[in-house]
């Protein structure tokens, strides 16, 4: 769950930042909450997956 939700941060400020990476209003953290968010979200679901499978 918290992967999405950092997906959907990012995914807003990235949406709303002015100026470009450097300028300082967080597009690179931004992009990076994206990954990361992306990331969470996938080893959650494989977790999760894993964990009904062993049952």
């Amino acid at each position: 769950m918290a992967g999405l939700i950092a997906m959907a941060l990012g995914g807003l400020v990235a949406a709303t930042a002015d100026g470009g990476l450097g300028t300082g209003n967080g597009l690179g953290g931004a992009y990076v909450a994206l990954l990361l968010g992306l990331a969470g979200t996938a080893l959650g679901g494989r977790a999760l997956t894993r964990s009904r499978r062993a049952r």
